[in-house]
This record gives structure tokens, sequence and C-alpha cells, in this order.
């Protein structure tokens, strides 16, 4: 190898050592990814880029200690919300990254109808860095995302909740199983729904195909939006009715329903 470079002028030299030289650099030193967002600056931690990120609002305290909700100060007497106070919900508790609304929105749109897989694996990323702080949350059995049924999932491409859920396998060392629950009534969007009918529209919408593991377990139940969260209270219904031990939900969003707010 040495003859063959003592053949080579100074400058082809240079330019091989530079070219060795920069491979090493970016083997050690990575570069950056980009925001899969807005494709303008470098992820953070947390998957996407520091300006992407701050333009969500984030769900802080005071919250419902059933559902997740922001609770509002002024008005706050108790720590559950109207909404659980007048529903069963089958999950022992709900909890969620950000507000459903205004940029939120905008990135799961993007996510669930565009075809942006790229985006589930981000918004996983801050899935993980919201159980990092809240230790609760770090310890399940099984962690399973809300299924699609079989024609949207065709449709889509992909389950956004699964793609959702991989990073949290990865970090919490839980595995995903996909093979336990299945949609197998083809629901109308819940988006088009009001919330009285989005809990008669869920009823039978799940079946536990396989209990293997199921027994006494803990599962994490990982979905993208709550809203009124007859979605995810029927999916831990029939995970408890099969031999789960409890059912937590955390997800990306949640909605805050208007008339918690609109009250005096």
């Amino acid at each position: 190898m040495f003859l063959g470079m003592m053949s080579m002028d100074y400058v082809e030299v240079k330019r091989w050592f530079f070219q060795l030289g920069a491979g090493l650099i970016e083997l050690i030193y990575p570069a950056p990814k980009e925001c899969p967002i807005c494709r303008q600056e470098p992820c953070y931690r947390w998957g996407i880029g520091e300006k992407c990120f701050r333009k969500i609002g984030l769900v802080t305290p005071p919250v419902c200690r059933k559902c997740g909700r922001p609770l509002r100060l002024k008005v706050i007497k108790s720590d559950i919300c109207r909404q659980c106070t007048g529903h069963q919900y089958y999950f022992s508790k709900a909890r969620a990254v950000g507000l459903y609304e205004g940029a939120l929105r905008e990135y799961l749109s993007e996510l669930k109808y565009r075809y942006r897989p790229e985006l589930g694996e981000a918004f996983g990323n801050l899935l993980v860095e919201w159980v990092k702080l809240n230790p609760e949350y770090q310890k399940s059995d099984l962690i399973i995302p809300i299924p699609l049924h079989q024609q949207k999932l065709q449709l889509r491409g992909y389950n956004q909740a699964e793609l959702l859920a991989n990073p949290l396998q990865r970090y919490l060392g839980i595995k995903v199983r996909d093979d336990i629950i299945v949609r197998d009534k083809l629901t109308e969007s819940q988006n088009s729904l009001n919330k009285e009918t989005r809990f008669s529209n869920m009823v039978n919408a799940f079946q536990v195909v396989n209990t293997q593991g199921l027994s006494g377990a803990s599962v994490l139940l990982v979905d993208d939006i709550l809203t009124t969260g007859a979605t995810a209270s029927e999916a831990a219904r029939v995970l408890l009715r099969a031999g789960a031990l409890t059912v937590k939900v955390l997800t990306l969003a949640v909605g805050v329903i208007d008339t918690t707010w609109l009250d005096n």
C-alpha cells in the first residue's frame, strides 16, 4: 500500500489523507439529523428541531388524575375533571405530552394523512423524553399500540400508534405487542362525531386474539391522541376482561373539552 502511495504526487496524497480524516470524523461524530418537520434545523434529543418543539403547547400541572387533561386554575375544585366524573373509564390513568391544538395538531395531521412515517419515529422520541421524567410510566410488562382496522391500515400504510411505541420499546426494553388486540369493527372516524356518540361508536370495536403474556400483566397502551377517551377506554376494557391487571395510557396529544374551560 505504501509503495502505491509513494508513486502518488503530493496533492493526491494530501487529498487521500483528508478524505480518510473526514470519514473518521463523520464516523465518530456523525452530523446531527435534520428536523423531519421543517428540515431547516438539527434534531434535538426529542426527535425534532428546537423551534418546532417550542411550538407545541405542553401539558403542565394541574391535570386530571384520571385522563391527564389540564385543569383550569381559576375553577379547580378537585383533581378530577368533569368528563371523568361523568364517564366510566377502564384505564387506570392516561397522560399526554402536549395539547391537541395549534402546531401539534398540524404535525399529527401530517403523520396520519400525508404518509410521513418518519414523524412517528420522531414523536416516539418525545414520548421517551416524557417517560424519563415520569417514573410511574417506566414499569410495565407490555406495550400495546392501539390497532387500526385492516382497511385503514392498508390505506395509511402504517399504524401511527405503533410507530410512536417503537422508541419506547428501545428505551424501556419492553416488547411492543401488536398481536394481542385487533380492531375488527370498521368504525366511523371519531373526528366526525360528537363526544356522546364517540362512546357508542367504539362499543365492541376491539377483540383480544392472543392472551399469551397478558394474564396479570401491567399494560402500557399507546396512541397518538386522546380526546373523549372512548377509544382508549374500550381497548382497556377488552384487555382487562382478557386478563390484564392494569392498563395505563400514554398519548402524544390530549384534547381539551371546551365545556371544561368555559364553565365558571
